[in-house]
């Protein structure tokens, strides 16, 4: 870089910038946006990664990337250029306008609740999916990749079911606020660079837990079923790992032994440590990773515990 006396008043214009519009080699285009992944504010990805699947499933586990798959409707809402005129009728571009996207999901009503909780203002970035599967990501000075810098993202109202019309649908709205990622600072990760598609990106279910029944004084063991949010029936198999949950017993960690399914979605988690329950002990069942977060993968699928934690307290 050069010192601040070689480039102070110093600026690219004309000859000494002059753009490279030739045409040669394959075209690099990006195509409708369809999918999002909303990651932490700064997040950077350095340039050495490898982008696919076992890279982000973990981010996705750990809260740092929420995927938004497939929108039905995307929209282009960004603000125009704004000019001035002077009094000799001499235009000069005044404003920059913002890109801002609108991206309309038709799902469920447990899909919407969860939308809710993306209203935010500059609490997050995004990386934008094409419906080529190709991903946007903007580039840093330093060499690292990330997401766009955004200012609000904001879940509107849900659109109620017309007779005859559309039907339910959610939207969220997107503004950007460094319109130079967009222009220049940015790059694209084309489809036939990569080994998954934007369907594999693996969101996360909510599952609720519930006790089959209250524990009882001296019992060594609980009983909980697994259920999905989305509509508090569909079970939740192959959960039979002591790593896929963390129990407390009285505030302490519990040590569970070999886990059982039976009947399909209901689990008896026996508990080894302490040696068996005690009276008013407050017990709460939460999933894991094995790191304590509450984010469990079972066979490439990811669940979150929604509440996190639910809790009995040891009858007599």
């Amino acid at each position: 870089m050069a010192d601040i006396q070689s480039i102070a008043n110093k600026l690219s214009c004309g000859a000494n910038d002059t753009p490279n519009t030739g045409k040669l080699g394959c075209l690099s285009l990006f195509g409708t946006p369809d999918h999002l992944l909303a990651v932490k504010k700064g997040f950077k990805i350095p340039a050495n990664t490898v982008f696919d699947l076992a890279y982000l499933t973990p981010l996705i586990q750990a809260g740092t990337v929420v995927p938004l798959i497939d929108a039905s409707v995307f929209e282009d809402v960004s603000a125009e250029d704004t000019y001035s005129t002077n009094a000799s009728g001499v235009k000069r571009l005044n404003l920059k306008g913002l890109p801002e996207y609108k991206f309309t999901y038709e799902e469920s009503n447990e899909f919407y609740r969860e939308m809710d909780k993306m209203t935010s203002f500059k609490a997050m970035d995004f990386i934008i999916g094409d419906n080529e599967g190709n991903w946007l990501v903007s580039t840093n000075s330093d060499g690292t990749y990330g997401g766009f810098t955004a200012g609000h993202s904001t879940a509107e109202l849900k659109k109620m079911k017309v007779e005859g019309g559309d039907s339910e649908s959610r939207s969220l709205m997107i503004q950007f606020l460094d319109r130079l990622q967009f222009d220049r600072n940015y790059s694209i990760l084309h489809q036939d660079q990569l080994t998954f598609s934007p369907s594999e990106v693996p969101p996360v279910n909510g599952v609720h837990i519930e006790f089959v029944s209250i524990p009882t004084t001296a019992e060594t063991a609980i009983d909980i079923t697994l259920h999905l949010n989305s509509d508090h029936s569909t079970i939740v198999e192959g959960a039979t790992t002591a790593s896929d949950y963390v129990v407390t017993v009285g505030g302490a960690t519990a040590t569970l032994g070999l886990i059982t399914e039976s009947p399909a979605g209901q689990y008896s988690i026996p508990i080894t440590s302490p040696a068996s329950l005690g009276l008013n002990d407050v017990i709460v069942v939460t999933l894991s990773d094995g790191a304590n977060a509450n984010v469990v993968d079972l066979g490439g699928v990811l669940f979150r515990a929604t509440p996190d934690g639910t809790t009995a307290v040891v009858a007599a």
